[in-house]
């Protein structure tokens, strides 16, 4: 039995080691497979790798020669680049040549059509239509009388009916006739005057509707322009005068301080247009017909032929709106008598120049007194501009400055250079 149990126990150990043998030798047969199935795999994978890394470095041998090849483009980009630049630069220069070019043709151009203009209106000045200029100013021009003689002349100043002419001519008359250019007579009466400027303005009785002329600007006036003088010349021994008489000539010099009458007076237009009797408070018109002056002087020609003198427009005008307005004029006052400078004058004081004027006479309270002005002062400027003599400084008064203005004198006393400023009064 024992036997039997052991026999039995062989047995079915054989079998089990059988199967385990069986099993092992399985085993291992799955496992070769597994392992030639890796190999294969490992060898594909390898291969497949190898192809990868060939892939890999003919593509980064391809991505070399192309990033080569980028980087002579951008090389050579890079260089035009720069060569555009520089040729952008050049061209901005020369453009830059050209706009300053082109100023400087555009200054040439406007220079030179300056120089025409210029050019023509010395032309225009230097040849005169005396006709057409007459035309323009001679139905503008009138007669002065005391109803039976013609004792001067005068203008039409505004369409309001004011006439303007000197104030010695209608000083003495109690009565006054006017007659136009066309024939036309009218009483008037004296508006009022300045005798420091001898301007009269008179108010027709009867405003004839004469179209006043053009008043032209004395401060552009230049010195040997054409000028012309429209005027009745005449007197008592010849009552019927000369109605409406022409003469032509050049403007000589400005600003003249010439006696008037036993009166200073400034602002004048020295001319050689022949003046005689009766002319006197005309008008003395430009080449274009303007008025650029109301004639009141001439010189005998004893003293001085082809000299005659008349009030300049800007003086004129600015008195007879003045007298329209308020019935006079305030001629403003330094409160000096003054003096040219002579040569001896200039070795007495060492002075640089004739330049200037001498101070004669300080009147006491004057405006100058009260500044510290002193005889023998030199004054030099006025407003900083420079006056050569006294004609000069008071012409610059009577034209730019009122009563209650401020003026500042430019003064050389003696080695010193002095400024006084002061407030001008009536004279």
């Amino acid at each position: 039995m024992v036997n039997k149990v052991i026999i039995g126990i062989l047995v079915l150990l054989v079998l089990i080691s059988g199967g385990i043998g069986y099993y092992s030798y399985t085993l291992n047969r799955q496992i070769d497979r597994l392992d030639e199935q890796l190999t294969s795999f490992e060898a594909e994978q390898s291969a497949r790798v190898g192809a990868l890394g060939n892939e890999l470095a003919g593509l980064r041998t391809e991505t070399r020669a192309s990033m080569d090849y980028l980087r002579e483009e951008i090389a050579d980009a890079k260089t035009d680049i720069s060569a555009l630049e520089a040729e952008l630069r050049s061209t901005g220069e020369r453009i830059s040549a050209i706009e300053i070019e082109t100023g400087n043709i555009t200054s040439q151009v406007e220079s030179l059509g300056e120089r025409v203009s210029s050019a023509e209106d010395d032309i225009s000045r230097a040849m005169v239509d005396a006709n057409k200029a007459y035309e323009a100013v001679s139905r503008t021009t009138v007669r002065i009388t005391n109803g039976q003689a013609a004792i001067g002349s005068g203008f039409i100043f505004n369409d309001e009916g004011y006439v303007v002419t000197a104030y010695h001519v209608v000083e003495s008359l109690t009565r006054i006739f006017v007659m136009m250019d066309d024939g036309q007579i009218s009483p008037a009466t004296t508006v009022g005057y300045c005798e420091f400027s001898d301007v009269a303005v008179l108010k027709l009785a009867n405003n004839p509707g004469i179209t006043p002329p053009v008043i032209g600007d004395s401060s552009l006036l230049r010195v040997g322009e054409q000028v012309i003088v429209i005027g009745s010349p005449g007197d008592s021994d010849n009552p019927l005068g000369l109605k409406d008489t022409l003469t032509a000539g050049i403007l000589s010099q400005v600003n003249r301080f010439i006696n008037v009458e036993d009166r200073w007076v400034a602002n004048m237009l020295q001319f050689d247009a022949p003046v005689n009797f009766g002319n006197s408070g005309g008008p003395l018109a430009n080449s274009r017909g303007e008025i650029i002056g109301l004639v009141t002087a001439r010189i005998d020609p004893a003293m001085g032929d082809g000299i005659y003198f008349a009030v300049s427009s800007n003086k004129f005008k600015r008195v007879a709106e003045a007298i329209i307005d308020s019935g006079s004029f305030a001629y403003p006052w330094v409160g000096t008598g003054i003096t040219d400078i002579t040569p001896q004058t200039v070795q007495d004081k060492s002075l640089e120049t004739a330049n200037g004027v001498l101070v004669t006479t300080v009147f006491t309270g004057s405006p100058a007194d009260v500044a510290g002005v002193r005889a023998n002062d030199v004054i030099v400027a006025i407003d900083g501009v420079p006056v050569k003599d006294s004609g000069e400084l008071v012409s610059y008064l009577g034209e730019y400055k009122n009563v209650g203005d401020e003026t500042t004198l430019d003064i050389i006393r003696g080695a010193s250079k002095i400024q006084v400023t002061l407030e001008l009064e009536e004279r």
